[in-house]
This record gives structure tokens, sequence and C-alpha cells, in this order.
């Protein structure tokens, strides 16, 4: 009779019970945490499509939107760490709720693992076509003349953080109206009834093409290409000013590393089509270019950096 020593008989058994990560022909479930139709749900279809095809897999998106992405975000905490179950998060759900909630039921830092950071924006602030506010400065100027006499419009809480934030740095205080969602702030924003927003520009492009709309800044750290015209915020007095809307793609903590590269690689293959650069163009974004590892670096850094932004703006709120 072979014997075996134990550490083989133990080895063995760990290889029979492991459940294979990325098993062949076994589809993948990406959750959304919106509703269908949004600038995250049509990215999410895209990437899927391409993860698919890479991996010779059916990806399915699974929309689960409500309570500021907590319900998506549960359940992937709570998914097994094979790669099978994924979900594309946006800086908010991310990044944002961890800095400005007083409970989350989860730590993005621990319970995911990111996979990609496949596209951003930066986020513009808006005010009505025939408004006589036509930059930062008159904003501020305004709110300092009188205080809580200027008003934006939240319909989500990257707009009141970024809000909040030159409220903040111009040491000023403006009036939040709270709305329920993007769309229900525009008809407000268009007719004057609020002075300011602050939002992506997937949101606002159509209000902006039809004059509408004009963009007294965009966020991010340098002018945008696809509004070379318009001047950031940092080049109106407050050089500290730099947000950026990103879409990630994320696994649940545990999941094995050379399945992470796997998931990875099959989103940068599919980022390099050029009917899939111009999709994502379409919604507003422009396509990152990260290795895995620059990717992770990114979503650690701005979940330490958003902390910061609350912490400055005062940000906190109950749930």
């Amino acid at each position: 009779m072979r014997t075996f020593k134990p550490a083989v008989i133990a080895t063995a058994l760990a290889i029979a019970c492991a459940s294979p990560a990325l098993a062949a022909n076994t589809p993948i479930t990406m959750y959304v945490p919106f509703s269908a139709g949004g600038s995250t749900d049509i990215l999410a279809r895209v990437i899927a499509k391409d993860i698919g095809e890479a991996l010779d897999t059916s990806v399915v998106v699974e929309n689960k939107p409500g309570a500021e992405g907590f319900i998506a975000a549960r359940q992937l905490k709570a998914a097994k760490p094979d790669g099978n179950t994924l979900m594309l998060v946006t800086t908010s759900v991310y990044a944002i709720n961890q800095a400005i909630f007083t409970q989350v039921p989860y730590d993005s830092g621990k319970d995911f693992v990111t996979v990609d950071v496949m596209a951003s924006s930066p986020n513009v602030f808006l005010a009505p076509a025939n408004s006589k506010y036509n930059s930062i400065k008159d904003l501020v100027d305004a709110a300092r003349a009188k205080p809580d006499g200027v008003f934006y419009g939240t319909g989500a809480t990257m707009h009141l953080l970024n809000s909040k934030w030159l409220e903040a740095l111009s040491n000023t205080k403006m009036a939040g109206v709270n709305y329920k969602g993007s769309a229900a702030v525009y008809p407000d924003l268009i007719s004057g009834r609020v002075d300011f927003m602050v939002d992506q520009p997937l949101s606002s492009m159509s209000f902006i093409q039809s004059k509408q709309l004009k963009v007294l800044a965009v966020t991010s750290k340098q002018r945008w290409p696809q509004m070379p015209d318009v001047p950031t915020v940092a080049e109106q007095g407050y050089p500290s000013f730099s947000t950026t809307s990103w879409w990630a793609l994320i696994a649940p903590a545990g999941t094995p590393p050379e399945t992470v590269k796997k998931l990875h690689d099959a989103v940068r293959k599919g980022l390099a089509k050029q009917d899939t650069q111009e999709k994502i163009k379409q919604i507003g974004a422009d396509i990152n270019q990260m290795s895995l590892e620059e990717a992770q670096a990114y979503t650690a850094s701005e979940l330490q950096k958003w902390k910061s932004i609350a912490d400055s703006a005062h940000v906190k709120l109950s749930n």
C-alpha cells in the first residue's frame, strides 16, 4: 500500500475543494449601484461586453440602485471572492460615502480590491445661461456680500461636497437646496431658481449645447480638452481645488491576485478597441491609462483625498 505524507494530502484536498476562479463558461455578474440608463450603467454594459469577449464568457449586468450604493456594495462584500462577482463603482460610492456618512456598511479599502479605474471626467460648475454670474469669483463675491444669498442645487453627494469645498476655501456661506437626483435639479437651475450646480458633463452636456446653461469652471487640475476655453477652479483663485469623477471596476477582497490581473487585462483589451473608446467619449469621459498597480494606488489615494475634503468642508451626514 502506497503511503502519502500529511502535507501532500492537505495540499491535494485544498486543491480539490477550492472553487475555480473564472471557470470557463461560468457567467460573471457585474453589479451597478444605480438605475439603468445613466452613465455608470452605460459604461458597465460596454465593459461587460468587452470582458465577456476577452474571457469567452458572458457578463450579466445587474442594476441594484438605492441607498447611495450601499445595497450593491453590501452584496459585493458578501460575494464569493472568485472573480465571478464584480461591481462598477463611482467616486461617490467608493470614496465619498466613506468620507461623509457616519455609518457605511462596507470599508472600500478593506472589503474590496480594485481591478481597474477605466475612465474619468472633471466636474463642471453650471449656471443658467442668462445668469449674472460668469465665474467662480462672481459666485464668491456675491456670497461675501450676502451670506446664504447664493443658492446651489445638489442631487448627489458629489454635487454637495464640491459646493461645500468651495464654501470652505472661499470662507463664504452659500445655501444648498437638496433634490432627489441630478435630473430633478435641472429645471430649477435652468429657470434660475438656484444659482449654480456642480455635476458631471454627461448629465449637463445637452443643456450646455442648447445654450440653456453655461459652464463657469471645470474642476480638473488642468483644462479639459473637451472644453478647452473653460478655465479651471484652480485658475480662478483656488489652486488646491481639483476633483474628478471616475469609474472603477472592483471585486470582493480576497479575490486571487492572478484572477484580478486576468480581469484587468480583459478590461484593458476592451479599452484598446476603437468603438469602446468612442462610446466612452460619448458619455463625456476620458479613458485612463493605468496599470493594475497604478489603479489600486489611485483608489487608495482617493479615499484619503475625499476624507480630507470632507473634513475641510465640515461635511458629515447621518444615515
